[in-house]
């Protein structure tokens, strides 16, 4: 046996044994959507997109928020009281719920990268010359990922975080360091869901599903945020451009001149949960003593190399 024959049986005994610890529902369901052709679950996504954003009664909304709030264990300490009170006219104005002003202090000292959104840090990844991720569930190349090979090789030597947003999270995506918005660009793709099921049935979901990528230009040299949609988000926003969701083809955007952003400034907003991954070059390291769980927006991800 060659050594790609090992090293693609190593990866499935891996699965495997993951395997055990899934629940079979979410296994099956994993397995009808991958095998399935992309428009069911295109279309599955616009209608419960289009669904989130009927206005409904009040008394409806509150009840049908009232079941997501219990279901999730949602937590509604953060939420500014006097909107939750009003109530909300859709189930995505919910979603999209903001918080209250001062619960999640930035500290803008240009000496951190922070975690763009709240979440769960999956993924802390050392990134080799667009060599193929293979780490837990992921099995991908940046330049895949990036839709851009030469952009891909501007990480050689850097990090990747991958941070989950659970139904329960807040999804709003911000600035992880002060930088200029130089492009934004929203490439197709299918709408997978990215359940710990799905990723162990196929490690390239990041790079096949559709994704929004934020370049920024920092004092820490290029770095990405990317956005990965999933089955169920019907719309992935810009927050700084109008971008159309789900395109045919590659969208680039061009910010010229760029747009001036603050750590702590939003990018985007998820119109139901998925996936953020930061992509950072050699000048920075993963913050000293961070791990793999839960996470908010400001706490440090990386630091720059000089002070690690």
């Amino acid at each position: 046996m060659g050594l790609a024959a090992c090293h693609d049986a190593r990866i499935r005994w891996r699965q495997r044994m993951r395997d055990r610890g899934i629940p079979w529902r979410a296994r099956f369901a994993a397995a009808l959507i991958d095998a399935s052709p992309n428009w069911p679950a295109s279309a599955a996504t616009r209608i419960m997109g289009a669904a989130a954003r009927v206005r409904l009664p009040r008394p409806i909304s509150q009840a049908a928020i009232g079941a997501y709030v219990r279901y999730f264990d949602v937590e509604l300490g953060d939420v500014d009281p006097v909107a939750h009170a009003q109530g909300y006219p859709t189930f995505d104005a919910f979603f999209t719920r903001q918080l209250r002003e001062g619960v999640r202090p930035v500290d803008h000292s240009r000496e951190t990268v922070i975690s763009p959104a709240d979440g769960t840090l999956r993924e802390l990844l050392p990134l080799a010359r667009d060599a193929e991720i293979v780490a837990k569930d992921h099995a991908y190349t940046l330049s895949a990922l990036l839709a851009d090979e030469a952009l891909a090789e501007t990480f050689a030597g850097g990090w990747l975080a991958s941070v989950y947003l659970h139904p329960r999270d807040y999804h709003r995506v911000h600035c992880p360091c002060d930088a200029l918005g130089r492009v934004v660009t929203v490439v197709p793709g299918r709408l997978l869901p990215v359940t710990q099921a799905a990723l162990t049935r196929n490690p390239r979901l990041f790079s096949i599903n559709e994704r929004m990528i934020h370049l920024l230009d920092t004092m820490f040299g290029t770095m990405a945020v990317v956005m990965v949609a999933a089955f169920g988000v019907a719309n992935m926003s810009c927050s700084y451009r109008n971008l159309e969701p789900h395109p045919s083809n590659i969208v680039i955007e061009s910010c010229d001149p760029p747009v001036r952003l603050r750590k702590g400034d939003e990018l985007g907003v998820f119109h139901l949960g998925s996936t953020v991954l930061v992509l950072a070059g050699s000048a920075v390291v993963p913050a000293p003593g961070l791990e793999t769980g839960p996470v908010r927006i400001g706490q440090t991800l990386f630091v720059p190399k000089e002070r690690a």
